[in-house]
């Protein structure tokens, strides 16, 4: 009887150590935070802080199409290495996987030329970047650039 007794002051010990910890780690991340609006101050203490979407496909995801052995797209990976290898100033615009459409990049060249390709994962783009300081854009966050809009011959260096 007596060392279960201590057994469960022990757990509830523990639990009030980690309470104690988690409420510090929260009032730091509440005065690291910039000052809201006086308007806001009083739903805020109710709600959490927004958690950082992450654009790309989650690992959970890509496991779960493999154990269920669900096709992705294909990648046309040396079309993207000869986009890459032939461009100049070329970046990369990523755009969200939705229910009609997988996830794709739009590389879009410094002159404005654009090509998308679908992509089955993230893995070659995060290599691509990784070796060739390719910039990689959230299409959603930020659009595309003005040089990919304007219609063929009103771009610098070619002819109408």
């Amino acid at each position: 009887m007596l060392v279960v007794g201590f057994g469960l002051a022990g757990f509830i010990l523990v639990l009030l150590v980690i309470g104690l910890i988690l409420s510090r780690a929260r009032a730091r991340q509440i005065a690291e935070a910039p000052p809201m609006p006086a308007r806001d101050r009083k739903r805020a203490r109710w709600t959490r802080p927004p958690r950082r979407r992450y654009d790309w496909e989650p690992v959970t995801g890509q496991l779960y199409r493999k154990w269920k052995n669900v096709p992705g797209p294909t990648e046309d990976r040396e079309a993207m290495r000869a986009f890459l290898d032939t461009r100049t100033a070329v970046e990369a615009y990523v755009e969200p996987r939705t229910v009609m459409h997988p996830l794709s990049v739009v590389f879009v060249a410094g002159d404005g030329e654009w090509v998308r390709f679908e992509l089955k994962e993230d893995a070659f783009l995060r290599e691509l970047a990784k070796e060739r300081g390719l910039p990689v854009i959230d299409a959603t966050r930020f659009g595309y650039p003005e040089r990919m809009r304007r219609p063929r011959g009103q771009r610098p260096n070619e002819p109408p």
